[in-house]
């Protein structure tokens, strides 16, 4: 039983510590723009851009963007979707397409609205968020040519 008591303690000690000397969040990336959007299939899934800098802090290694689309299609009924890439950080404005796959009903043409978070963190895992909420345009490819991802 005292066995268990000092391992208790010993615990609690340790999660006391690791609280007091956590190091501070890293500095957030800047998120430059998104979109807009271009089908793909015939609103089967919808190419996003996404344009960032991860230049605040020198230690940031690894952006992750995450877009969530929703979009109004049809007497009322929502299209919606997420998708997500993970990327090392090059101190310059980065641009990475991210596909969105629609988890029931396929996306059309026009307005959606996207939620856009840009997670990014250093190699102590010190992460920081950035979110944007913004309306995006979904638009069919200009050319219609077979397009490799």
């Amino acid at each position: 039983m005292l066995g268990t008591r000092s391992r208790l303690a010993a615990v609690a000690l340790t999660v006391a510590l690791m609280a007091i000397a956590a190091p501070a969040q890293a500095a957030p990336a800047t998120l430059v723009s998104t979109g807009p959007g271009i089908l793909v299939a015939d609103g089967a899934a919808v190419d996003v851009p996404v344009t960032f800098v991860c230049d605040t802090d020198p230690a940031l290694l690894i952006a992750v963007p995450v877009v969530q689309l929703t979009q109004r299609v049809s007497d009322g009924r929502i299209a919606g979707g997420g998708g997500n890439e993970q990327i090392n950080c090059t101190r310059k404005a980065q641009t990475v397409t991210i596909r969105i796959v629609p988890n029931v009903m396929a996306f059309n043409e026009g307005p959606a609205a996207a939620s856009v978070f840009l997670q990014t963190c250093s190699a102590q895992f010190q992460c920081s968020t950035v979110i944007s909420y913004t309306e995006i345009t979904l638009a069919k490819q200009a050319d219609a040519g077979l397009r490799q991802r």
